[in-house]
């Protein structure tokens, strides 16, 4: 399943979310494999697209980010043209 999830980090949690992104980027869950991740100027501050075989995974890994960003997570369906 692909998906995608919007990031915003909370007040004064800048450095805590960096440590948190740099650590789930390099080690990801088991079943995760992140495709592209972007930083974003507006209403969010980067964008995750990437794969699992599970969504119970990307609940359990999003639900650690808690302290230093909101998310929101959508799957994403390819629509073929």
């Amino acid at each position: 399943m692909l998906f995608i999830t919007c990031v915003r980090v909370n007040p004064g949690k800048v450095e805590e979310a960096r440590k948190f992104g740099d650590k789930i980027l390099k080690a990801p869950p088991k079943g995760v494999k992140f495709l592209h991740v972007y930083h974003t100027l507006g209403r969010y501050d980067a964008l995750w697209i990437y794969e699992a075989e599970d969504p119970k995974l990307i609940e359990e890994f999003l639900h650690q980010s808690r302290d230093v960003a909101t998310t929101e997570t959508w799957v994403a369906l390819k629509r073929e043209i």
